[in-house]
Formats: structure tokens, C-alpha cells, sequence
């Protein structure tokens, strides 16, 4: 039985949002191409061959809506495929001014369009291949085309011609600056995505790095651990007529007891992930027994714990590390205010909330950013090194939660956990 972390879904790499911007730009041109074809033939009265027109429409229109349907499938689009598809509309616009006047037809600048689409998306190979396509199929059309004439024969008037070269304008212009915004968008969003997943590889490549360093520790803290314990329990044998020392001794003993058991709890998670006893708890007696068991390590701090939520508290399976993380919390709490702690636990069908507030000095704004990040840490030297709270940040960032740092008005520092509860219900698991 073991808790799920949520699943993350990764975002899409730029290549499919460009297709996308594709398949829109696609289904405008096609939509503008019906319109243009049917106003220039029955309200301009030019002469259009409308069946291979018709085609080469329809054909864009089909291919366009197999684009969309590929969409829907999980496999990644590559710079090729997208190089592909901007080839077809370069042919398909080749084959529709061929039959329109080729050069001739106002509309032939929207060339541009794929070439400026290919320059922002795609890599400079691509990009150089588009651009002589392009050209080439310009210089082809200045010599093979069908030239454009009145429904009587007569030859286009120059002033239809100038008009629509502003048509043509005003729209290229409007794409343009439309798309190669959206794409560039794309790419900049995509660029700081990438930054923020090398940053995280890097922070959770130091994790990994302490990670092995506690458990080389943890076994090499064994035995010496055990050699006190013996040597503690001699002394206890030797002093039975001093209750003082006694008393002293015993305290000492449960103290090495318990870091026993804590780097017994370690090694055992590292090899796989291990619930608390493997049975299930109730949320309310998890928190509790939580900070019980963090009084016997630091019993000179008077801590408070409160547990209220949406009754019965539901019974829940825990990972070891999260039970550690949440001592890491009162720990750091502790340090700032030994004299007391307060622990609040609130949960609802869906949410845990555990706040850890101490009655330290608060969190100065200098280093309000910097804590939980890169090991950071406000004690003085040789008294921290701010793992505590990377670890535990770590740990609940992989379940889905997140943890936050305010101050509270003249009362210290206070830690906020939320956690959502679908993994660790029973009914999350396998």
C-alpha cells in the first residue's frame, strides 16, 4: 500500500502549439479563399476556372481537417512534420494562383506568410528550404499561368488590381503581426518552462546528492550509537545508588533510542517506500502523534497542537518522509521561538492544512526569497544550514502540496502546509 504522487502533466512542446496556430491560420486562408473566389466571380464578373479552383480548396480543407484530428493524438510533433505542412499550403497557393494570374493576382504576396511563419518557428535549415521553395514556385508562376480576364475577354482594369493589392496588405499585415506574436509567445513561454525544469534537475540533483550523504551517515552512525548505548547502560548499573544520575542517564538513554530508530526508519525508506506500520491511521491521530513524538526530542519547548476538520477524520496512509518533513517544520520553529510552538491541523473532504506558527523574530523581507531555496538559512554559523525546509519543501511539492512563509502580526513566523488528500486516502491505492 503505498501513497501516489499526483501525476504532472508536462506542457506541450512549442512545435504542437505552433501546428495549432497552423490549422487556425489554415482554416482563415480557406475561409477567405470561398469568399474571395465567390465575390470576384459573380460580383466582379472576372473569369475563374472554378472546378480546379474548387479542388484545390477542397483538397486544403480536407488536409486541414486531418491536421486537426492529429492534434488529438499523443504523439509530439517534430520541426519536419511542421515543415511539411507548411510546404502543402506553399504548393496548394502555387496550384490556386496558377489558374489565377500568378504574379499577376494581387493576392500572390501572401507568400510572406509561410516564409515569415517558417522563420519564427522553425530552425534556419528549414526556414532557407521554405524561402527557396517559395521563390522557386514565384518564378515558375511568372511563366506558366493562366491570366486573368473579364467574363467578356476584356483585360482586368488596373484600378481592381490596386485595390485588391491593399486587400492584400491590410490582411498579410494583420496575420503577420498576429501569428509570429502567438509563436513567439509560444517560444517564450516554452523557453522559461525549459529554465524552470534545468532548475529543479539541479536543486533536486542536490537533494539526491544529501540524500546519499544521510544514508552514508546513517550507517556509519550505527555504531557508535550502539557502543554509547552500552556504555550508558554500564553507568546505570554502576550509579543505582545515585536517583540523580539515574535520572540523567535515562534521559540520555531515550535519546540515543530515538536516534536509533530514526536512522533505522531511514535506511529502511531508502530501499522502498514504507507506510507507517502499514496500517491505516486517522488523519486527526496522525498530526497528533506526530508532534508527541516531537516533544521527546525537544521537551524543554511548550508547544500547543489543535486538530479540527470535517468529521470523522478520514483514515489515511502516510509516507515516513512526509512524518519527517513535518518534523523538519517544528524544528525550524522551534529554533526561532524555544519557548512555544502552536500547531493547528485543519482538513475538508479534500485539503490538509497544517500550520506551524512560533513566536520568533519573524521573517525579515532580505531573506523572505531566499528561504527554502539553495540551502538558505537566517541561523547564525554552525547552528543551521537550511536543509530542514528544502527537504520538507521537496518532499510535499511531490505529493502535490506546497508550503509557505509569512509573518503573523506580533507573534513570529508562521508555516503553512497544504496537502491535498487524494493520495494518502485509502481508496488511492493500487
Amino acid at each position: 500500500m503505498t501513497a501516489k504522487p499526483p501525476e504532472r502533466h508536462a506542457s506541450p512542446a512549442p512545435a504542437l502549439d505552433n501546428l495549432r496556430q497552423l490549422v487556425l491560420l489554415r482554416t482563415i486562408a480557406i475561409t477567405g479563399q470561398i469568399v474571395t473566389v465567390s465575390l470576384v466571380h459573380s460580383v466582379l464578373d472576372v473569369a475563374l476556372p472554378l472546378l480546379p479552383l474548387a479542388a484545390g480548396i477542397g483538397f486544403l480543407a480536407l488536409f486541414n481537417l486531418a491536421t486537426w484530428l492529429r492534434l488529438g493524438l499523443r504523439q509530439p510533433v517534430s520541426d519536419g512534420e511542421l515543415f511539411v505542412q507548411i510546404l502543402v499550403d506553399v504548393a496548394v497557393f502555387t496550384v490556386l494562383l496558377y489558374f489565377t494570374g500568378g504574379p499577376a493576382n494581387p493576392f500572390a504576396g501572401m507568400y510572406v506568410l509561410p516564409l515569415t511563419i517558417a522563420a519564427a518557428a522553425l530552425p534556419w535549415a528549414y526556414t532557407w528550404s521554405v524561402a527557396a521553395v517559395t521563390g522557386a514556385c514565384y518564378l515558375l508562376l511568372m511563366f506558366f499561368n493562366m491570366p486573368l480576364t473579364q467574363a467578356d475577354g476584356a483585360p482586368i482594369d488596373s484600378g481592381l488590381f490596386i485595390a485588391g493589392s491593399g486587400i492584400n496588405f491590410v490582411i498579410t499585415g494583420g496575420l503577420i503581426a498576429y501569428f509570429v506574436v502567438k509563436i513567439t509567445d509560444t517560444l517564450r513561454e516554452h523557453e522559461r518552462l525549459l529554465a524552470q525544469a534545468k532548475e529543479r534537475d539541479l536543486h533536486n540533483e542536490r537533494i539526491v546528492q544529501l540524500g546519499a550523504l544521510a544514508a552514508g551517515a546513517a550507517h556509519e552512525l550505527g555504531t557508535p550509537l550502539s557502543t554509547v548505548a552500552v556504555v550508558v547502560k554500564e553507568l546505570r548499573g554502576r550509579w543505582r545508588r545515585r536517583p540523580d544520575l539515574l535520572g540523567e542517564l535515562g534521559v540520555i538513554s531515550d535519546q540515543i533510542e530515538l536516534c536509533k530508530d530514526t536512522l533505522s526508519n531511514m535506511l529502511a525508506s531508502a530501499g522502498h517506500t514504507r507506510m507507517e506500520g502499514g496500517e491505516k491511521v486517522a488523519l486527526d491521530g496522525f498530526l497528533q502523534a506526530v508532534v508527541e513524538n516531537w516533544r521527546l526530542t525537544r521537551p524543554q519547548v511548550v508547544v500547543t497542537c489543535h486538530c479540527h476538520g470535517t468529521p470523522p477524520a478520514p483514515d489515511i496512509v502516510i509516507e515516513r518522509s512526509l512524518r519527517q518533513a513535518i518534523l523538519n517544520l517544528l524544528n525550524n520553529a522551534a529554533d526561532a521561538s524555544p519557548e512555544q510552538v502552536d500547531v493547528e491541523g485543519h482538513w475538508d473532504e479534500r485539503e490538509l492544512c497544517i500550520r506551524i506558527c512560533d513566536r520568533g523574530p519573524g521573517i525579515l523581507p532580505e531573506a523572505a526569497d531566499k528561504i527554502g531555496k539553495d540551502f538558505f538559512t537566517t541561523k547564525p554559523p554552525g547552528k543551521g544550514h537550511g536543509v530542514g525546509l528544502v527537504l520538507s519543501s521537496a518532499v510535499i511539492s511531490r505529493f502535490g502540496g506546497s508550503v509557505k512563509l509569512f509573518n503573523q502580526p506580533e507573534r513570529g513566523a508562521c508555516t503553512e502546509v497544504r496537502l491535498p488528500l487524494a493520495p494518502f486516502l485509502l481508496s488511492a491505492r493500487p
